[in-house]
């Protein structure tokens, strides 16, 4: 097979917002992937593996990577649907939780480092990555619950690609209080609202910007409450649904660098998943 690098592109985007609450975790993600400046709708982007129980992956940024059709508008979008990728990181970190079958808490970061080297390794050392130089290509989110000690887990990683093609996927701090083994939420833990994807664009232009606007009234109240034990799941999901509204409307005047929008979904790791959009 022939590589052609200039031909290999992502599709990206995604915003998506974690908050742990008093029955679980709460995870929103928008619909929205754009590939070639496309908009794509409709996306389902939390990921849910057979096991272990109460964990799901989100993946910002490139979600995936791969030679792109010469078409446009909504037959790009059928094709992608279609049409599996070559490298499709919520693929991977899905095949190895179901392989692993271990929570965030004993998540073995050099093995899944292994696992998705072992799916980009082929491309980078054809020269297809090498448009992504020194890049920051995705964030891989791995979340879970357990229900026995109330308690949400996150672990978040980078995946890069620097100079030369050399890849290093590395953990990421989510809070202060992040360590090796992700960053836990107990009830008493603070309250928190992590998002992941396009933060910058939410926090200028949402947060500190025009997009506070649509911010409703679930936003202002979930800031005001002091611990995880004092918010329930449906003000985590409003909230959340919230936040990804408002930066979808703002885009309509002030376009993100990719696109947020196209729909949200909402899940809760709880006692039970529960879908709650």
């Amino acid at each position: 097979m022939t590589f052609t690098p200039t031909s290999f592109h992502g599709a990206g985007g995604t915003l998506a917002v974690f908050v742990p609450s008093n029955a679980g975790l709460v995870i929103v993600a928008d619909k929205r992937q754009t590939p070639k400046g496309v908009f794509c709708d409709g996306v389902e982007k939390i990921l849910r593996p057979c096991r272990p129980a109460r964990t799901a992956v989100v993946v910002t940024g490139l979600i995936s990577l791969r030679d792109m059709p010469d078409l446009t508008g909504e037959e790009l979008c059928d094709h992608l649907a279609k049409t599996p990728a070559p490298i499709d990181f919520g693929r991977t970190a899905l095949a190895f939780l179901n392989a692993e079958n271990t929570p965030v808490s004993h998540f073995n970061g050099q093995r899944f480092a292994d696992a998705v080297f072992g799916d980009v390794g082929p491309y980078l050392s054809a020269g297809k990555l090498s448009g992504f130089a020194d890049t920051r290509i995705a964030q891989i989110i791995v979340a879970s619950y357990d229900p026995a000690s109330r308690t949400s887990s996150l672990l978040a990683f980078g995946v890069d690609v620097g100079q030369g093609s050399q890849f290093q996927l590395q953990p990421l701090m989510v809070t202060t209080l992040t360590t090796p083994q992700g960053t836990h939420f107990g009830p008493a833990s603070e309250r928190a609202v992590l998002p992941f994807g396009e933060v910058p664009y939410l926090q200028e232009h949402v947060l500190a910007g025009a997009g506070k606007a649509f911010l409703g009234p679930a936003y202002a109240e979930i800031m005001s409450r002091g611990r995880v034990a004092d918010v329930g799941p449906e003000l985590a999901r409003d909230a959340a649904l919230n936040l990804i509204d408002a930066a979808a409307k703002t885009t309509e005047t002030i376009p993100a660098p990719s696109g947020i929008g196209g729909g949200a979904s909402a899940v809760l790791l709880g006692d039970e998943v529960v879908v709650l959009k």
